[in-house]
């Protein structure tokens, strides 16, 4: 009994502590929650999530090493398969008041089960404010080696 209690008070206390963080943290928050808000739109196919969150010069490098513009990535949320997206594991890495760098673990589940694309990624985003707005500007994706030839 005594060992459940422990287990519950650990798990209680790290709750409290991740919830001190975020809040220690407007910054990160933000950016987590703007990455999460892309996440969900891939998902849904929300085009103008993308037109108004991709700054206007954004270039992304895929997990295949292939380069995108703005437009091309837009083109693709429509044509997207995901149906889910798990983020874990952020990291926000300040680079000015209005500039960061958050990268991230994430996992893509299809409605094809073709993982060509590479399932499980570390990405790293790039936002600016641009107007007032959290902007993303650049992100590189990057297959996790341990998954790199997934097949599934």
């Amino acid at each position: 009994m005594n060992r459940i209690h422990l287990a519950t008070l650990g798990v209680v206390l790290v709750a409290l502590a991740s919830v001190g963080f975020a809040q220690s943290n407007p910054l990160e928050q933000t950016l987590i929650d703007a990455q999460r808000a892309a996440a969900n739109a891939e998902i849904k196919k929300d085009v103008a999530f993308f037109t108004r969150t991709l700054a206007d010069d954004y270039v992304e490098v895929d997990a295949n090493g292939g380069t995108s513009d703005r437009e091309d990535v837009i083109k693709g949320v429509a044509d997207s398969d995901i149906t889910n997206i798990l983020l874990y594991n952020f990291k926000l890495i300040p680079l000015h008041d209005t500039a960061a760098v958050l990268t991230y673990d994430r996992v893509l589940l299809r409605e094809k089960r073709d993982f060509g694309s590479r399932r499980y990624q570390h990405v790293s985003s790039t936002w600016v404010k641009d107007g007032g707005q959290w902007k993303l500007k650049f992100q590189q994706i990057t297959p996790n080696q341990w998954s790199a030839n997934d097949v599934d």
